[in-house]
């Protein structure tokens, strides 16, 4: 993939659906992840190149206490480097009083505590968006889709300049960045690509351990979860057109022999298992641009 023009698309996409839409405000919530920083470049990039239009790009970090020092320091680095203005926003009292309204009648779990962090922001990035006459970025990409890896009424969004590329390409986009744009290790924009770039990745909620993966496939990959993903949802294209329903089993067949039956059925699982969250989705940017 030729991320040169990846990049430069998702900016000018980006422009363009600013301008179309009379808005002047990209807002981001600043995990410190590399989804999260990526698409703080592209902000950064969209103020830098149309001076003209007095773009502005707010960036604020919403940790809680489940959110590491590792994280909490990439964010700072990422909204240092690329917005025009940020802060900080500690909702760890917010989440502590919400939490005790919604166990009033039943027990919460790890996941359901994780949705209430992520809808907290939500609210006030949403009420930042609309005080400043802008629009909330998201931040989910290809392989955080088919796996419902996000919060409904959460941490999805307005507008998504990476939603095109599976995760592992995100990496890959990463590095071209802050080897490619920002070149320069002195460089505020390289540092908080390349803390970004080597921060192992978690949902920054708390929900498991062991990062993504350890809630994904444990021992395995992106670049191989992405492979099992993109193999099942192109076989499953094919024999919707042809009604063979072998195509699906040859390809999970397939999949089985090389990451094993355990890996292969646990992320088809949650593939099925998140359909219903992909009903309505935020505007993003089509991969068919880059191809």
């Amino acid at each position: 993939m030729d991320y040169k023009k990846v990049f430069d698309i998702m900016v000018a996409e980006t422009a363009q659906y600013l301008s179309n839409h009379h808005l002047k405000t990209m807002i981001l919530g600043l995990s410190g992840g590399i989804d999260s920083t990526v698409t703080a470049a592209v902000c950064h990039e969209v103020v830098k190149r149309y001076p003209q239009q007095q773009f502005k790009f707010i960036g604020v970090s919403m940790p809680c206490t489940t959110n590491t020092i590792e994280e909490n320091d990439s964010a700072s680095k990422a909204m240092k480097a690329f917005c025009t203005e940020c802060w900080v926003e500690n909702l760890q009292a917010q989440y502590l009083l919400m939490k005790a309204t919604c166990e009033q009648h039943y027990p919460s779990t790890p996941v359901s505590q994780g949705n209430i962090k992520a809808r907290l922001r939500m609210i006030y990035l949403y009420n930042l968006a609309s005080v400043t006459g802008g629009m909330v970025m998201d931040t989910d990409n290809l392989t955080e889709h088919y796996l419902g890896f996000w919060t409904i009424h959460g941490d999805v969004a307005d507008y998504n300049p990476i939603g095109g590329l599976w995760k592992h390409e995100v990496y890959e986009l990463c590095k071209y960045l802050f080897t490619e744009v920002y070149p320069d290790q002195n460089d505020p924009r390289y540092k908080a690509l390349k803390a970004a770039y080597d921060i192992m990745p978690t949902d920054g909620n708390g929900v498991s351990a062991g990062g993504d993966m350890g809630q994904i496939a444990p021992g395995h990959t992106y670049e191989e979860v992405d492979d099992i993903l993109n193999t099942y949802i192109q076989a499953a294209a094919n024999s919707q057109f042809s009604n063979l329903n072998s195509q699906i089993n040859e390809a999970v067949e397939r999949l089985n022999a090389a990451y094993g039956a355990e890996t292969v059925e646990r992320v088809l699982q949650r593939h099925r298992n998140s359909e219903f969250k992909r009903k309505r989705l935020p505007i993003a940017i089509p991969r068919s641009l880059y191809e």
